[in-house]
């Protein structure tokens, strides 16, 4: 038995892994339905313009070249975009991952940081054929709530000393400490007010007003425009700012592809060091993700495992040519969601553009003030903060709330890891002691997966216990004589046997009521439905009680003229009028209308208490309930006319292929009662329930 559950384990697996190929082809399936290389483009640029900088910056605080965060961002950029599942993130250098790469490389040189990504890829791919990105499933919405906001509150602490013009603010600070947050040690010494920069501070405000004030153009690349346009101002008025260069040189080609070789003795403890490093790359590209797809109202959320394989194949690619580690980044992927992006070329072209600008546009990318850089940044570090998420959990949970501090708090210090395991302690210590509420939730999970929205106890069926018959008020009784009124229909229209057709209803020669229409003359009476007028499937045919129009003398609730095409899944509540040859659109409505002859009425628009003169068009989906709004309708046009004709003409043909048909049908059913032979039963009692009369 035990051998029969290993082998049933490793099929699983095994049609796992398959199915990582299949999701991999679908999720390239959706990139190419989607056509939005044009939003992509635009992204990827804006994307790369940001990139650039911050690249080069965490390879030299890494204690790399800058051509190392290059590689990373170009290559790596690359090869995880193609190979990974998410459709908005961004890999590139991380910020988290910059003290443990500095370790690596004050120990083991530039060769062993490579040496180092090149296993870190090689352990997220045995992650992920292992189908351990599944465990990032169970990080609860607080922690990873926590997680993004601790990386928008990490980059406001480390983008405001740039945006005010001085990245070493805590220089002159004599006591303080690598991990304590920059923000509190200037508001600790307030001197720094004195060192200052107003031009940087004018180049990051400038950018941040305008990326903010553009928000609601969203096609609009706000970020790159105002960074250019600081630059060349800053360039033009020979402002005295940091730029890109002083952080350092950017070079104009990347490094040869090599086996990065480091010493025999040396490989063990390199990978000892490596290790908790690749589980944090892992675990911060698979939380980014995540992250990301919740900001980006993601459609179809990306496959944990799937990423890994890209994250994977990326930092093997980018060990061989000499690079540092990368990993999905929340701060670069926020910047591409709110650039615009619908798919993962967007990152695609962000790697691709860097790539250019390395080799074409170096010594222009050095001249980007980086308070201009510092600027954005600070925008997508506010926008990552969940405040409201917060609030809402210390309201309802307040255990939930202490697992979003905890990891906002840990990553934010730089503690990542454990920040996201006393989060994730502090989660299941909450889940342990409301045990009972979370298996009423998970219940009701599972009810709405089988289709049952709620389970509510019999005190709420009253409906159901027999009641004793309520006379109605004498008031309603008149509904009664308009209910019995039957319909005076012409021998030559065609009413079908699925349709509702109720009360004094009056319809004219070759007129077409299609199935499952309502036409209901009960509370609003009486109905004139003209010659050649089709009534397609879904319509409604209401009106309000003692409300009418009068057509020459005469009081009607509703009144349709001849050639009249009310088109499926309309409303038409009276008191109205159509005139003839009128075309109602798909799911419009005219109530409380006159609507003149020859009118086009477009799909899901709204005519409500006006009147349309004669030959108006209603453009799909428009609102017409005043007098300007008539006024401002087009004339209807010839293609208009032609298309009701068409579909009047249809429908006469249709009225006279039901009545042949039903004629057909009589001579049947004659000649079979004449033979003796029998119908096969309508209704097999066996189907039937044998239910109790009270069911409580």
């Amino acid at each position: 038995m035990a051998e029969g559950r290993r082998v049933r384990t490793k099929s699983a697996h095994l049609t796992e892994l398959i199915g990582l190929a299949r999701r991999y082809k679908e999720s390239w399936a959706d990139v190419v339905r989607a056509r939005s290389w044009g939003q992509d483009l635009l992204a990827g640029m804006t994307v790369s313009a940001v990139a650039l900088p911050l690249n080069v910056g965490l390879a030299i605080a890494s204690g790399m070249p800058p051509s190392a965060g290059l590689v990373a961002g170009v290559i790596g950029g690359i090869v995880a975009s193609l190979c990974g599942s998410s459709q908005y993130q961004v890999s590139g250098p991380a910020a988290a991952l910059s003290v443990m790469v500095l370790g690596l490389a004050t120990n083991f040189g530039v060769t062993g940081v490579a040496a180092a990504t090149l296993m870190i890829g090689i352990i997220q791919l045995i992650l992920a054929f292992a189908l351990a990105g599944r465990v990032v499933k169970y990080v609860p919405e607080s922690v990873l709530a926590g997680f993004t906001t601790g990386v928008g509150l990490k980059l406001l602490d480390q983008q405001m000393p740039e945006l005010l013009g001085f990245p070493e603010v805590v220089d002159w600070a004599g006591d303080h400490h690598a991990d304590t947050i920059d923000i509190v040690t200037m508001m600790h010494r307030p001197m720094w007010l004195h060192d200052v920069s107003w031009l940087a501070a004018v180049s990051g405000v400038f950018v941040i007003f305008m990326v903010t004030s553009m928000r609601s153009f969203k096609r609009f690349p706000a970020a790159i425009v105002s960074i250019a346009l600081i630059t060349f101002v800053s360039i033009y008025l020979k402002w005295d700012v940091q730029r890109v260069a002083s952080v350092g040189e950017v070079p104009s080609a990347l490094p040869p592809a090599r086996f990065p070789l480091v010493p025999d003795e040396k490989w063990l403890d390199l990978f000892i060091g490596t290790l908790p490093l690749a589980l944090l790359a892992a675990a911060e590209s698979l939380l980014s993700a995540s992250a990301i797809d919740r900001m980006a109202n993601a459609k179809k959320p990306h496959d944990s495992n799937l990423e890994l394989v890209g994250q994977g194949l990326a930092n093997i690619t980018v060990g061989f040519f000499s690079g540092m580690p990368v990993t999905g980044v929340v701060a670069r992927s926020g910047v591409n969601v709110q650039s615009g992006a619908r798919t993962r070329m967007a990152a695609f072209f962000h790697a691709a553009f860097l790539g250019g600008m390395v080799m074409f546009l170096s010594r222009y990318i050095s001249q980007v003030p980086l308070a201009a850089l510092a600027g954005l940044l600070c925008v997508i570090g506010f926008r990552l903060i969940e405040l409201s998420t917060l609030i809402h959990l210390y309201r309802e949970h307040k255990l939930e709330a202490l697992a979003f501090v905890v990891a906002a708090g840990g990553t934010v210090s730089g503690h990542l890891m454990m920040g996201l395991v006393g989060g994730l302690l502090v989660h299941f210590v909450n889940l342990r002691l409301h045990r009972h509420a979370h298996a009423s939730s998970k219940e009701a999970a599972e009810n709405r997966k089988h289709g049952i929205r709620a389970v509510l106890s019999k005190e709420k069926a009253e409906a159901r216990r027999p009641a004793h018959f309520e006379h109605l008020p004498s008031e309603y009784r008149k509904w009664l004589g308009q209910i019995r009124e039957e319909p005076r229909v012409a021998r030559s229209a065609y009413v079908h046997p699925a349709a509702t057709v109720i009360g004094r209803v009056v319809i004219g020669d070759r007129a077409h009521i299609a199935a499952d229409t309502s036409v209901r003359a009960d509370e609003g009476a009486p109905f004139h439905i003209g010659p050649n007028t089709n009534i397609q499937d879904g319509v409604v045919l209401h009106a309000l009680k003692d409300k009418r129009v009068m057509v020459a003398g005469e009081p009607w609730a509703i009144y349709l003229g001849k050639n009249v095409s009310i088109a499926h899944d309309a409303l038409v509540h009276g008191p109205c009028y159509i005139g003839d040859e009128t075309f109602v659109g798909f799911k419009a409505v005219v109530h409380d209308s006159v609507v003149g002859a020859h009118c086009f009425v477009g799909i899901g628009a709204v005519v409500v208490g006006v009147e349309i003169p004669d030959g108006r068009f209603v453009p799909h989906g428009r609102i017409v309930d005043t007098a300007d709004a008539v006024d401002a309708l087009p004339p209807v046009s010839e293609a208009h006319k032609e298309f009701n004709e068409d579909v009047v003409e249809v429908n006469r043909g249709l009225a006279v292929a039901y009545h042949a048909r039903d004629r057909e049908r009589d001579e049947v059913e004659r000649e079979r009662e004449q033979d003796g032979a029998r119908r096969p039963p309508a209704w097999d009692m066996r189907w039937a329930t044998d239910l109790p009369k009270e069911r409580f």
